[in-house]
């Protein structure tokens, strides 16, 4: 059992990473329309978006240990680097690096400014798709049905808010 440790914590980390992200997506997307606008749910926002990044940590690291794999640091953190699944790996790096990078301009935001803060945070719906993208790509579960379609009901629902975000009034 030891052996599939970090294989699992990965695995677990990675569907946790999913979850908040879409939860933090979702949110986000409620509140910068008509649908429900409320700095009430700002913390929330905040808080599923750091819990976001950290799973993303564990389920990179975890990999590490993983015994099949035998990944190298550059392999789980530079985009085209690794040779499994070289596509499906490449979209969950650039995902998730585009999720913590996003995610943490919130605290620079004064720096940069609250409109050019806007205009990048705008890209995370697509950091959000392309780690969807990987978690339904790639993985022993890719394809199973079980883990397919549970996906699919959460994320239908935030790519509905997107597009209602996104099209034209």
């Amino acid at each position: 059992m030891f052996e599939h440790a970090f294989w699992i914590t990965s695995r677990a980390a990675g569907i946790a990473a999913l979850l908040a992200s879409t939860a933090a997506v979702a949110l986000g997307l409620l509140m910068s329309t008509r649908l429900r606008r409320s700095a009430d749910f700002k913390p929330l926002h905040e808080t599923l978006s750091l819990a976001t990044m950290a799973a993303l940590a564990v389920h990179a690291f975890a990999l590490l240990g993983d015994s099949y794999l035998r990944p190298s640091l550059a392999d789980v953190t530079i985009p085209f680097v690794s040779g499994y699944m070289r596509v499906w790996t490449t979209l969950g790096i650039a995902g998730g690096w585009m999720m913590v990078v996003l995610g943490l301009a919130y605290y620079v935001r004064g720096r940069i400014g609250a409109a050019r803060w806007r205009s990048l945070h705008r890209f995370t719906a697509l950091a959000w798709a392309l780690a969807v993208i990987h978690t339904l790509g790639e993985g022993t579960d890719a394809g199973a049905a079980w883990f397919v379609l549970p996906m699919l009901a959460l994320a239908l629902p935030t790519a509905a808010l997107l597009v209602r975000r996104v099209a034209p009034a």
